[in-house]
């Protein structure tokens, strides 16, 4: 008996291909896909429809990468509680074939499948890491002239307060940044929890430990890069660990340096055990994070104190 395609296996699909060398063929028979890129450079596109749309515009610069892709590491799959969808934490590494140098760098994609078929690839990407894997930090930043507009929302805001579990976590982390309140954020971690940054700027904290210093961290970076006025396409995914949910918005404001209205995409990994957070990973854009903050690196970045 056949067995049946899911979402795991159209990634393990890909993995594979793009190992291979094969970038084009998993979007080859996805006409219907919608490709997003929450984390795209200002003034790249962000969605695309059908595999033929993404391939024609990503086709020639995937053809010139330099890259050899030898590994995917640190893979997280979590199943959720919609067999259609998966969300995978990892790390494609390899070696840059200009230079013979390896390098790195984590995403995390929301997959949807159904029948077989690629329905939503939300893959969120470290583009700093990227460009500075590949050389090209210099180039990036030319076309980032400041903080990156807000889309229009394609879903209204959550009723807070209506969730429980992890859920009803998320929605108080919610609540702490639109009130202004780090220390209301900070309350809300165990005395041992890790707070990651995956997608950190050079010269920004990756890793927190313990309440106290994820504390400090906060109300020094409360306010200081944006000021938060609302939570736009929130989706929240429960998995099978009762304990852990997947959340994305966008969080959009006024950047503090600039007076500008900006949006900054963010997805959250969270585990909650007993109404204290004991782990999170925060994939913050950090690109457009630092420009709101009109601390774009290598432009007189100033990191935000540990």
């Amino acid at each position: 008996m056949p067995t049946s395609t899911g979402p795991l296996q159209v990634f393990e699909r890909f993995r594979d291909r793009v190992l291979a060398g094969e970038w084009r063929a998993w979007t080859d028979h996805s006409d219907d896909i919608t490709i997003e890129l929450p984390c795209a450079p200002p003034g790249s596109p962000r969605r695309f429809h059908g595999g033929a749309e993404f391939a024609a515009h990503t086709e020639a610069s995937r053809a010139a990468m330099p890259v050899r892709f030898e590994e995917f590491r640190d893979v997280v799959v979590h199943e959720t509680t919609d067999p259609e969808v998966i969300v995978v934490e990892y790390t494609m590494a390899g070696t840059v074939t200009t230079t013979g140098r390896s390098a790195s760098a984590p995403f995390v994609l929301v997959l949807r499948v159904r029948d077989g078929r690629a329905l939503l690839w939300r893959e969120y990407q470290n583009v700093l890491a990227i460009a500075e894997a590949l050389g090209a930090v210099d180039a990036l930043l030319s076309g980032v002239a400041g903080p990156v507009p807000p889309e229009p929302t394609k879903s209204p805001a959550p009723a807070l307060g209506a969730a429980s579990g992890p859920q009803a976590v998320y929605e108080r982390i919610l609540k702490a940044a639109l009130d202004g309140s780090p220390d209301d954020y900070a309350d809300l971690y165990t005395d041992d929890a890790i707070l990651e940054f995956p997608f950190a700027a050079p010269g920004f904290p990756r890793t927190l430990h313990g309440r106290e210093g994820i504390s400090a961290h906060l109300r020094a970076a409360f306010g200081r890069a944006v000021r938060i006025e609302e939570f736009r396409d929130v989706v929240v995914h429960e998995t099978a660990d009762p304990e852990v949910i997947v959340a994305e918005h966008a969080i959009v404001g006024t950047a503090t340096a600039s007076g500008l209205p900006c949006s900054i995409a963010n997805l959250l990994v969270l585990t909650v055990r007993d109404g204290r957070i004991v782990h999170q990973r925060d994939y913050l854009d950090a690109l457009a994070a630092t420009a709101a903050a009109g601390r774009l690196p290598g432009r007189g970045a100033e990191p935000v104190p540990r």
